[in-house]
């Protein structure tokens, strides 16, 4: 039995079938690729939707092909005000303009094809497309990627790194369009302008940045434990029938900077259930956090399957 990063991502014997079976990390600059840009209604592929898909293929460094397309839902297409204010996109022009997001994920799916994949923040993207394709019974979308946001920081460290202040920097743009198919372009523009200016020494260090470490290790550093790990002062309490081990686990969250603890109390902060049980209102343990939360108490339910993937991303980043 194990939980380790391998290259970026989570392994975690017995519970592999929980994470996201997204590809790994590659730091390098290619020449053959697809790269792709969403928008969405929100931050969270659980809560939230894609409204726009967008992409470009690239072969030989030049753009030989793309996609754009708004896509509605067959319930809710609500788009929240905020969204709207940054990027135009409305509930009645995805209504009058978008296909459905069926026939949208089937083509932006083969669109993609067995590429690499590259974007900025792309775990972000992947996320979403990845449970689209899971909702679809489309192929798994398990292609390798690059993620730009990665060279950036190593090129501009202590700086803020979104997508526009790379652009700005590199005198591509002075705005962001926060549309798939202009911020893909934007994206490769910036990712050609790490290429041009990226030492071999820069790029060795940015691929050593990749997590690569053992979750159970007796001691991890500071540096591997780092201030983004979402159990870092956590209390924690793993209930029963978990797909992983309670005792690793209970050891990775200690490691880790949290705490784990043996049984559920007040000042909890998540309690950890398999996935069936999390939507089972009988759940002793559920009824006994219900109390504890009209007391006051800040407890979270999260699956096992959600608390997973969010170590996942964590280690990818």
């Amino acid at each position: 039995m194990s939980i380790t990063i391998t290259n970026g991502v989570l392994q975690v014997s017995g519970a592999q079938d929980k994470l996201r079976g997204k590809g790994r990390e590659r730091p390098e600059f290619l020449s053959d690729y697809t790269l792709l840009d969403i928008e969405t209604t929100g931050l969270s592929p659980y809560r939230d939707h894609v409204t726009e898909l967008g992409a470009i293929k690239v072969r030989g460094g030049e753009v030989v092909d793309q996609y754009n397309q708004l896509v509605y839902y067959p319930r809710s297409n609500h788009v929240p005000s905020a969204i709207t204010k940054l990027n135009g996109i409305t509930e009645d022009q995805l209504l009058a303009e978008g296909i459905p997001v069926k026939t949208a994920m089937t083509e932006f799916r083969t669109f993609i094809g067995s590429d690499i994949i590259i974007g900025y923040n792309v775990n972000f993207d992947l996320n979403f497309l990845y449970d689209l394709t899971q909702k679809f019974n489309l192929s798994e979308l398990n292609n390798d990627y690059v993620d730009v946001l990665r060279f950036a920081r190593n090129y501009y460290p202590r700086q803020r790194n979104r997508l526009l202040d790379c652009i700005q920097r590199a005198g591509i743009a002075q705005t962001e369009q926060h549309h798939g198919l202009a911020d893909s372009l934007d994206t490769k523009k910036v990712y050609d302008d790490f290429r041009l200016h990226f030492t071999p020494d820069l790029l060795a260090q940015t691929k050593q940045q990749l997590k690569n470490f053992d979750l159970l290790a007796e001691t991890l550093t500071n540096e591997q434990i780092g201030f983004r790990n979402p159990v870092k002062n956590k209390k924690i309490t793993f209930a029963p029938n978990l797909a992983m081990d309670n005792s690793e686990a209970c050891q990775m969250v200690n490691n880790l900077g949290g705490q784990a603890q043996l049984e559920l109390t007040a000042d909890t902060d998540y309690l950890i259930v398999d996935d069936h049980t999390f939507f089972d209102r009988n759940d002793p343990l559920r009824k006994q956090v219900e109390n504890y939360q009209q007391t006051g108490s800040k407890i979270k339910r999260l699956s096992e399957k959600y608390f997973l993937n969010m170590l996942d991303e964590w280690a990818r980043k």
